[in-house]
This record gives C-alpha cells, structure tokens and sequence, in this order.
C-alpha cells in the first residue's frame, strides 16, 4: 500500500468520522485524565485538611475563589448548549455539502460484494468474527454487552466520582471502560478500516510506499492476519 492508497482510505466519506474520531478521542481522554489528576490531588489536599474541606469545591476545574457552587440552568446551562447546537450545525452542514454520502448503487443480488463491510460503527463487531466463531462474535458476545451494561447500576454501587473527574476512586470503573471501549471497540474498528485492506485479507498500510507484496514479505514488515481460507467455489 502506497500513499495514495492510503489517502483514498482515509478520504472515503464513510472512513471521515474514523479519521476524526482519533485525534478528537484522543484530545477529550487526555483532557478528562488532566481534570481527574488535578482532582485527586485536591481530594488528597482535602483529607488532610478537614477545616479546608467544609469550606472548598469538591473539583478544581472550573471552579476559582469567589464562585457559585451553584447555578442555575437558565441561563448558565442551556447558553451554552445553544452555541454547541448551532456550532454542530454548522459543522455538519458544511460536511454535508462538501463530502457525498457514501451511496451505491442499488443492491444485486447476481452481484454482492466480497467482502461485505459493515458501517464504520459496526466494523468492530465484524472484526470479532475473525477471530471468534461467528455464534459468539455475533450472538454471545452482543448479549453479553447488552446485559452487562443493563447490570452496570448494580455493579457499580460506588457512590464517589460523581459530578467530578477522579481516578483514584474509580479505578476499577475508568479502566473497564477503557478496555471495553478503546481495546474491544475502537482499536477493532481502526483495524477493520485502515489494517484489514479491502479484501479483507490485512493488506493495510504496513509499509507505506511499497507496493509489492512479495517485497513486504521479504523484509518481515507485512501486517498478516490469520483469516480461514477462501475458495473460488464458495
């Protein structure tokens, strides 16, 4: 895969919220564990100062001296969920007028695609049957997401970290999540678009400018995956 594969990869209208969903994943992950950092230095700096403690805010950010604990949904609140609204508007119209939606043509059914992807939401699930049997990557596993986020209020009976970013009291909380999300979801879903190719046989970008096969086995940088075999016949 040379660059210009790789470019129109990434500039595919279906592959566009992938590309941004890094950076913006990324920066909002970094900008929680900041504010639950500073946190739990304040929580630390108020457990051993009990007079401190009645008087001072519970989260450093974005509380200074001289502030309300308290206010009031109108205006504070819906203010500025207004402005979000109107600036997401905006952005999406402009996405919509310069990238097409990602349309084919109507479905033949003489004529399917091989192989078929699912949406960029749903890549992650399909990667799981590559290395699950497809009754538990595509019923056990579901269900169990289903149920288990179902059970989470029982589960999770923790009553500290609400309200504020914390990560010494929710330890075992952040790093669920972050498994399931980052490692189960997300990197399966970047796996799918960018690594497993469009034969769905993981010719991704293991060596950009190189556009041989053979030349990336001879140098052991192809990116394999272990897929079951295909035969004409089927």
């Amino acid at each position: 895969m040379d660059w210009r594969q790789l470019w129109e990869i990434c500039s595919a209208p279906d592959n566009v919220p992938i590309v941004g969903l890094i950076p913006l994943l990324g920066f909002y992950i970094y900008l929680a564990w900041k504010q639950a950092h500073a946190n739990d230095q304040l929580i630390a700096q108020l457990e051993a100062d009990p007079a401190m403690a009645k008087t001072h805010h519970r989260k450093t950010w974005p509380f200074k001296p001289g502030w309300a604990k308290e206010v009031h949904v109108w205006p504070f609140l819906l203010r500025i969920e207004f402005l979000a609204a109107i600036i997401i508007t905006i952005i999406l119209m402009i996405w919509s007028i310069t990238l097409n939606a990602p349309l084919e043509e109507p479905a033949n059914p003489n004529l399917t695609m091989n192989p078929a992807k699912a949406p960029w939401y749903f890549l992650g699930l399909q990667e799981m049957l590559v290395y699950f049997d497809p009754w538990i990557a595509g019923v056990v596993m579901p269900t169990m997401i289903i149920i288990g986020l179902m059970v989470i209020p029982y589960i999770d009976t923790n009553p500290l970290g609400s309200g504020y970013y914390t990560w010494k009291q929710r330890k075992f909380s952040i790093s669920t999540f972050l498994f399931g999300f980052i490692i189960l979801w997300v990197a399966m879903i970047i796996i799918g678009t960018f690594i497993r190719g469009p034969d769905g046989n993981g010719s991704g970008p293991a060596r950009l400018g190189t556009t041989t096969a053979s030349s990336m086995r001879s140098t052991g940088i192809c990116l394999t995956f272990s897929t079951s075999p295909r035969t004409s016949g089927r």
